[in-house]
């Protein structure tokens, strides 16, 4: 019965997500509210369990999410993105277009948005198209696509982070089998692009007409205003060292040594973002107008607020699925499927996006659905990390916000958008993305 009635509460807020606008906030709450009444928790049980979850996912990921945002913010207004582009083309030349962008993509979707990313890389994307005789929408592809990939499966993404706080994983743990997830994703999206998009004649894409495109033709900025390429790069790969080195020292130093006390503090998620801002104020600061050189600061709050509340709000649905045991009962349903254990987070994550648009509500979902699965020893967290950041690509339309900005800013029609990104995302992200899971869970077992 617990069961019918989880799945009555999952229809409930895909329905209100998909025709109203009470945003999935409420709509996560919601469904939360009715599934713990509805299974017999009661009033006081469903509230605290509502209460509890949400404030415990806000414990786990509140600060992440608040420095990862401040430290994106930074790389965004001082034009780093657009540096580590562009010493990435300069080094690899227009001939290889494609992979500087897919390299470019890979990098800068760890701290910043893949949204803002792609608004901010679509002139990039759009000039080197012009340079090289190359599809810019090709080309545009493979940077979003890219960018989709590190925002999957890499922290400190939003979603990456609740899916690890839910799941009980090691950040550091997560960051080292995501990064190679996400390059696996990232090399067969630069082959998809290379050896299918671009021997598509011209004819095959369709642009927008040009009063229905996005304004991407922003200011040129003289590189010479620019931070450098080290500079740039400093504040994305000090934290991700701190966390790897934390995690990695835990396994081979003496539990009591001084060292392994410096790396555990050192590497800890919050200290470790935490120093990234002070590596970002240190090198990037300068190259924002003196006025706004420290806005950063506070404007991000206004960002990962929302991100955080959504967030937070998947922590409480996962902790009401968790007390009512209809997760347990649900995962045993799920297993007696004929089919890999590993796909079952992965197709609950594709399902739910295809469901509502939103990827990082897909992947909080099916992040507390595999909990009991891991709790009954069916797979390990890391195993079901893998399976729901691979699912996320998986169920790309366009009800999710990003199929739109990519049309509207790199300038191309819907049909076009749809048989080139999405294709790129349910196809050869999704495969490649579960492929890769596979293929690390064999290696670690």
């Amino acid at each position: 019965m617990n069961i019918i009635m989880f799945i009555i509460g999952l229809v409930i807020m895909f329905a209100l997500m998909i025709k109203t606008k009470f945003g999935p906030f409420i709509c996560m709450l919601i469904a939360g509210l009715f599934i713990g009444l509805a299974s017999g928790l009661g009033t006081k049980g469903t509230i605290d369990g509502l209460v509890g979850g949400f404030g415990g996912t806000c414990k786990s990921i509140g600060l992440l999410v608040i420095f990862g945002t401040i430290l994106g913010e930074y790389l965004e207004k001082s034009n780093a993105c657009q540096k580590i582009a562009m010493t990435l083309l300069r080094f690899t030349g227009n001939k290889n277009a494609t992979a500087a962008l897919s390299i470019t993509g890979f990098v800068v979707a760890i701290p910043v948005f893949s949204d803002v990313a792609m608004v901010l890389l679509s002139p990039i994307i759009k000039n080197v198209g012009k340079k090289s005789g190359k599809n810019a929408c090709a080309l545009g592809t493979a940077t979003a696509c890219s960018l989709l990939s590190t925002n999957a499966f890499v922290a400190p993404t939003p979603a990456p982070l609740a899916v690890v706080a839910i799941l009980g994983l090691d950040v550091g743990i997560s960051i080292a089998y995501g990064l190679v997830c996400a390059a696996v994703v990232t090399l067969a999206v630069w082959a998809f692009t290379e050896f299918y998009l671009l021997k598509k004649p011209d004819s095959w894409y369709t642009e927008l007409p040009a009063d229905e495109q996005a304004i991407t033709d922003e200011k040129d900025v003289p590189e010479s205003e620019m931070p450098s390429f080290i500079s740039s790069m400093i504040p994305i790969l000090v934290p991700i060292v701190l966390i790897l080195l934390g995690s990695i020292g835990g396994q081979f130093l003496p539990k009591k040594s001084m060292a392994l006390m410096v790396l555990k503090f050192l590497g800890d998620k919050n200290i470790a973002l935490a120093l990234g801002i002070v590596c970002s104020v240190l090198c990037l600061a300068r190259f924002l107008p003196k006025k706004i050189r420290y806005v950063p600061m506070t404007s991000a709050l206004k960002t990962s607020g929302t991100i955080v509340f959504i967030t937070a709000a998947g922590g409480a649905l996962s902790n009401i699925v968790k007390l009512t045991g209809v997760g347990n009962a649900f995962a045993d349903a799920l297993v007696a499927l004929p089919i890999p254990v590993l796909l079952i987070p992965f197709l609950i994550t594709g399902f739910s996006k295809f469901a509502q648009g939103s990827g990082s509500v897909a992947e909080i979902l099916a992040a507390g659905l595999a909990v009991p699965m891991c709790e009954a020893g069916l797979m390990t967290p890391l195993e079901a990390f893998l399976s729901i950041s691979a699912g996320a690509s998986l169920g790309s339309h366009v009800n999710n916000s990003f199929t739109w900005v990519f049309s509207e800013f790199m300038g191309y029609d819907i049909k076009t958008t749809m048989k080139t990104l999405c294709v790129g995302q349910n196809v050869v992200m999704s495969l490649a993305g579960i492929a890769a899971a596979f293929a690390i869970t064999a290696v670690v077992h």
